[in-house]
């Protein structure tokens, strides 16, 4: 069975019908041969320990091979027992590879190395810092009058008395990204100033001269002229002693 480290991590086999087919329990006898199967996923079918089976050898025989080896290293009975890996290059030299756990009544998981443990606690760590500054993103809020300031339960309150007042005075943060920002857009949008010949028309002095002259002319003339009197119906009807000769005179045309 083919699997990746990251996968072995994560497994966890047993084989309960084991104990029942051979009539006894985890312990310190049977916890390498519960190990030694040939469904355990854990198990290198090419070590030493199967060879010594195959061939029916004594156990001693493995102290002058080389290869890889399983052997029982740590017990608590019966609870716990700790089978380690390890690649044997002669009868007292052995290089450590991996270890893994039987947790009663059966059950087999491949202990992490350090790289794994740290690796997996630094990506915990992260996630929970994500996750912590995704809600302190979103408690953060800017106003223009108040600044940047965090939202809380009385936050509006607060938020809509410095709102209510009249004194507002802009913060050493608001001047920066004025400061900031200003120049920035003055340089992106100056305003456009044509540059090309501008052409104007020239009025004489003496034209200005004359129609000023015959300007005043006129005036002076409409002053001298003689007014005529406008008479209206009202004013005849207002001046009582000038209704008989009217009368009169319209007699003297009927007849």
């Amino acid at each position: 069975m083919d699997l990746s480290k990251e996968s072995l991590l994560n497994l966890n086999w047993s084989d309960l019908s084991w104990f029942q087919h051979f009539n006894t329990a985890l312990s310190e006898e049977t916890a390498l041969g519960y190990f030694c199967q040939v469904g355990n996923p854990f198990y290198d079918r090419s070590s030493l320990n199967e060879q010594i089976y195959m061939k029916n050898l004594p156990a001693e025989a493995m102290l002058s091979a080389t290869g890889i080896e399983y052997a029982l290293i740590h017990r608590q009975d019966p609870i716990l027992y700790i089978i380690r890996k390890h690649y044997r290059e002669g009868p007292n030299e052995l290089r450590p590879l991996q270890e893994y756990y039987i947790i009663a009544p059966g059950h087999i998981y491949q202990a992490p190395d350090a790289a794994s443990v740290i690796s997996h606690r630094l990506l915990t760590a992260v996630h929970h810092f994500g996750k912590a500054f995704d809600e302190a993103s979103q408690k953060a809020a800017y106003h223009p009058s108040s600044g940047y300031y965090w939202k809380t339960n009385g936050s509006s309150d607060e938020l809509a008395k410095k709102d209510s007042s009249k004194d507002k005075i802009l913060t050493h943060t608001q001047r920066i990204r004025f400061d900031t920002i200003f120049p920035n857009y003055h340089e992106r949008f100056k305003p456009r100033i044509q540059t090309g010949p501008t052409t104007q028309t020239a009025i004489s002095s003496s034209t200005t001269n004359n129609e000023t002259a015959s300007g005043s002319g006129t005036g002076s003339g409409d002053n001298n002229l003689p007014r005529k009197e406008e008479r209206t119906p009202s004013d005849s009807q207002s001046n009582p002693s000038e209704r008989p000769m009217i009368e009169v005179k319209k007699q003297k045309t009927q007849k």
